[in-house]
């Protein structure tokens, strides 16, 4: 299990990584409002997510949902390190994007097993 959960964890870093690259350069290239940052950015994690919960189901074989959703955690948790400025956290945002990556995680998790 806990091998499925890095790896799809990994995924999910490395698919994220490659989406907020290309995001990046689609706004430098075309006209589009930076004001879609937050929306964007909130989407890339959810798909990223569900890659990376895809992909754990996918080496588990079992319990899809737990897999995808401990993917999520993990990726919130990565994610929350690398971006916390040490201050307070806006709890209200912070409970969303928490809930987010837990959501795309299981439904990536359930998606995994169902595509075996």
């Amino acid at each position: 299990m806990l091998r499925a959960v890095l790896t799809g964890l990994l995924y999910a870093l490395l698919a994220g990584l490659a989406m907020a690259t290309t995001l990046g350069l689609v706004l430098y290239l075309t006209p589009l409002s930076e004001g879609l940052l937050p929306l964007l950015a909130s989407i890339i994690a959810a798909l990223a997510v569900f890659v990376g919960g895809l992909q754990a189901a996918r080496i588990a074989t079992n319990r899809g949902l737990v897999q995808g959703a401990s993917v999520g955690l993990l990726f919130f948790l990565v994610t929350l390190a690398m971006a916390w400025p040490g201050g307070s956290l806006a709890l209200g945002l912070t409970g969303q994007k928490l809930g987010l990556c837990l959501l795309a995680g299981a439904m990536g998790g359930v998606a995994g097993l169902a595509s075996r």
